[in-house]
């Protein structure tokens, strides 16, 4: 997928230090990991499987299954198979710099694609519908998600549960209810936010 110019690039931003991915000079390489990514994904978070159809590239995110700011996992920071497409939510909100859904980091650290070494379902390595039923019922403005958890799978349950996908289901059929969304400020952290809404809700 990354030819050698794309290389030369990699590699002038290796040599220039600092920020390497945030170096200008990777914008087309970016581009090209994230066209490539949202193709193989058919258009969805590689997490929660939300729609991303006409989404503007700035609202997703380039996903580093292995956090390219750990020291281990820096040089699969190109690394094509730890790479993925994810929404905001999964992202930043959830995921971050968070190592605790590695089996064991010192394998992971020279087996960074071995879905085994994983406790969620891995972007590239596991069949996500293996795990994880993702079920979408629309009509006109209702909509109803609905994630299964497939033959009690333990990569199913350990998604739905780190990627708190029940708020995704609780969030849709509010809406599909009337439930008018309330707006919480997004400089207030996800679990603060999330109790704040339990508290909306429960008056």
């Amino acid at each position: 997928m990354l030819n050698k110019d794309d290389l030369l690039l990699i590699t002038q931003a290796i040599e220039n230090g600092g920020d390497i991915w945030n170096n200008e000079i990777l914008r087309p390489v970016k581009a090209k990991i994230k066209e490539y990514h949202r193709s193989v994904q058919d258009e969805s978070c590689c997490y929660c499987r939300r729609d991303t159809t006409g989404e503007f590239n700035m609202v997703l995110d380039i996903e580093h299954v292995l956090p390219k700011g750990h020291s281990y996992f820096k040089k699969y920071m190109f690394t094509i198979c730890n790479l993925s497409v994810s929404c905001k939510r999964c992202n930043l909100k959830i995921k971050g710099q968070k190592t605790d859904f590695i089996v064991d980091i010192e394998s992971a650290k020279n087996n960074p694609c071995d879905n085994h070494l994983f406790h969620f379902i891995h972007p590239n390595s596991d069949n996500y519908y293996d795990h994880i039923k993702y079920i979408v019922e629309i009509e006109n403005e209702c909509r109803v998600i609905k994630y299964m958890v497939i033959n009690s799978s333990a990569k199913g349950k350990y998604t739905y549960d780190f990627f708190r996908l029940k708020e995704l289901e609780r969030e849709a059929m509010d809406k599909s209810q009337g439930v008018k969304n309330v707006k919480i400020s997004d400089s207030i952290d996800f679990d603060i936010e999330s109790d704040i809404y339990k508290l909306f809700m429960e008056r």
